[in-house]
């Protein structure tokens, strides 16, 4: 887990990025150097992905462990920025936890089970056979971390159309700013999922990028971090 200026954030806001499935806190190493240094971020391997050692868990564990571990008593309010799968998480610990969360950045956001396509419907499938067939969990056997990675990413499908569902009556409850950022020639996360979280947040603004598919943090981190300043600066102000 990585903080900067850790003791200055004590008790104030922080700028908090929650990454997908498959992932880990260097998916953001293009975007978060981008910010200010006066800008607090905080990356960090939810469960069952890079260094973290804890199993992999549905979205309702990993706000626990967002909320528990990586904010616990050092930041009061935060901003989230989810990426794909990290959204889920950052848009139900807006729900559970409203009082910690000041604002939401929702890069190639998931949702609702709008945002689910038929490559993650074959990756699950594909996960699942590596699971139950043992030659092909033989070919896994000398390659820890890319076993690791299939097991928590089949930990996090099983319940995923389930958890996206319950998630997806919540939404319209969420009042923060929510700035909704997609890639326009996304293939894994269906554009329909973002419009469609668009139309149900009721304090959300929507940013489309043309020549962009999924993978926003390395193909257009200046484009977010410009609204992760943005938020920032005007929630800064705010308090002064």
């Amino acid at each position: 887990m990585r903080r900067k200026t850790e003791l200055e954030a004590m008790g104030s806001g922080a700028v908090v990025f929650i990454h997908g499935q498959p992932g880990s806190e260097s998916d953001f190493s293009d975007l978060v150097p981008r910010l200010p240094p006066k800008v607090t971020t905080v990356t960090y391997d939810r469960p069952g992905w890079g260094r973290n050692p804890n199993d992999a868990t549905d979205i309702d564990g990993n706000v626990k462990y967002l909320v528990e571990e990586v904010l616990g008593e050092r930041f009061e309010k935060v901003i989230l920025v989810g990426y794909s799968y990290g959204s889920a998480v950052a848009l139900k610990a807006a729900v559970d936890y409203p009082q910690r969360v000041s604002g939401l950045i929702l890069v190639a956001p998931v949702g609702s089970a709008e945002s689910i396509s038929s490559v993650d419907i074959l990756l699950a499938v594909a996960t699942r056979l590596l699971k139950v067939f043992p030659v092909q969990r033989m070919l896994w056997r000398k390659k820890g971390s890319d076993r690791a990675a299939v097991e928590s990413f089949h930990s996090e499908q099983i319940g995923l159309s389930v958890d996206l569902d319950r998630l997806s009556r919540l939404i319209p409850t969420i009042e923060h700013r929510v700035e909704l950022i997609a890639g326009m020639d996304d293939l894994l996360n269906p554009l329909r999922g973002t419009l469609w979280l668009h139309d149900t947040l009721p304090n959300s603004r929507l940013t489309l990028l043309k020549d962009v598919g999924h993978l926003l943090t390395t193909q257009a981190p200046a484009n977010i971090a410009a609204k992760i300043f943005d938020m920032w600066s005007d929630q800064v102000d705010r308090r002064e």
